[in-house]
């Protein structure tokens, strides 16, 4: 790792081998954060928010008392953050009858009478009831995610962290496309049972419901083995790892200039109200109060502005612990020197959450929503 390849480079993996080694615990919980907020949108108003709040404005790691305290917290709310899921999943595809699934044939009102729509009608029940119990896997499994917040902070913690993200990711994604799928059979399910309501032969119609119903099902499969979309995944996480890692790190074989009386009043409140409110459109103004104290170090001037030379084109995604805002508020901490050379480091690998007994009581059994 050299620094053209630290500022430039997309492989987040290869970046966090080089620093993984000094990195404080803090910037080790700061860095599980930014990961873990790529769920937000799941979790509901209440303690799964405020736990990821919590632990990104934290200053310093927390005692082991207020982790156990956060976790159980953490446990107590998590019925009720599934329930919540399931409820606003279910009346997205509430047109859909998800509580139909498990019909296997129509109510008619004469033996020998043909309900041309009803195979979609019955896959898009199907896929309604899978789009409800999905959500709800994958909030659980969010759960997880924000319950190893408050493990101790360190690379392995990191890892257990990105895990059960991506984990929970994936399956709002496979739960999501479930509700369009239902949505989509549904809808078109109705316009065969009009189309073939005058019809003379009806099973010409549920022939061709049956061919949607293929397609549609055949075209989730094959999604679920698809090879490139996993690389592309893959490819997109060490980005966003490496973006992360320059965010929280910065530069470590050029550490920034940043003179004591550029850290005036109105600097000072602007990256705290930054910080507090996650208000990084506010980033440009701190440049230009920054200016208004003579500040005339280039790099902190542009990372605020989002014009730093060696940055793709596409915005920087800021997130708690950007080193300026660390750096106007005294927090910041440079990498640890690197330890003398002397034997190999063994290969890292990625810890897997299953190798680990961390006690997650989170089985809810019937307690779920039908």
């Amino acid at each position: 790792m050299n620094e053209t390849k630290w500022l430039t480079g997309v492989d987040g993996e290869a970046m966090l081998e080089f620093a993984s080694e000094r990195l404080s615990p803090r910037q080790w919980v700061l860095l599980s954060s930014a990961a873990v907020r790529r769920l937000w949108d799941l979790f509901p108003e209440g303690v799964l928010r405020d736990a990821i709040d919590f632990a990104e404005r934290s200053a310093h790691p927390l005692p082991a008392a207020a982790r156990t305290e956060w976790i159980a917290k953490i446990d107590a709310a998590t019925l009720k953050a599934v329930t919540v899921a399931e409820l606003a999943q279910r009346e997205i595809v509430r047109s859909c009858d998800p509580d139909a699934a498990d019909l296997d044939a129509p109510v008619l009102s004469r033996p020998n009478q043909i309900a041309p729509a009803f195979p979609l009608f019955q896959a898009a029940s199907r896929s309604a009831r899978n789009a409800i119990e999905w959500i709800a896997n994958a909030l659980t499994e969010g759960v997880q995610a924000v319950r190893v917040l408050f493990l101790e902070p360190n690379e392995e913690m990191f890892a257990l962290a990105r895990q059960r993200v991506d984990e929970a990711a994936e399956t709002r994604t496979n739960a999501n496309r479930a509700a369009n799928n239902a949505i989509r059979m549904k809808a078109r399910g109705d316009e065969i049972a009009d189309e073939a309501a005058g019809a003379k032969n009806k099973r010409l119609f549920e022939s061709i419901a049956l061919e949607e119903v293929r397609k549609v099902e055949e075209g989730a499969r094959q999604r679920g083995g698809d090879y490139d979309l996993d690389e592309k995944r893959d490819r997109a996480a060490r980005k966003l790892l490496a973006q992360h890692l320059r965010e929280i790190v910065g530069n470590p074989f050029t550490p920034p200039r940043f003179e004591p009386a550029w850290r005036t009043s109105t600097v000072v409140q602007l990256a705290q109200g930054i910080f507090d409110d996650r208000a990084f459109d506010r980033l440009p103004i701190l440049a230009d109060a920054l200016l208004d104290a003579d500040c005339d170090e280039e790099t902190v001037l542009r990372h605020c502005r989002g014009t730093e030379l060696h940055t793709a084109k596409e915005p920087v995604p800021h997130v708690r612990g950007c080193w300026v805002i660390e750096t106007i508020l005294q927090r910041y901490e440079s990498l640890a020197p690197e330890k003398p050379a002397g034997k190999k480091p063994k290969p890292r690998r990625r810890t897997r959450l299953e190798d680990l007994d961390l006690g997650f009581p989170l089985d809810l059994g019937d307690d779920r929503l039908a």
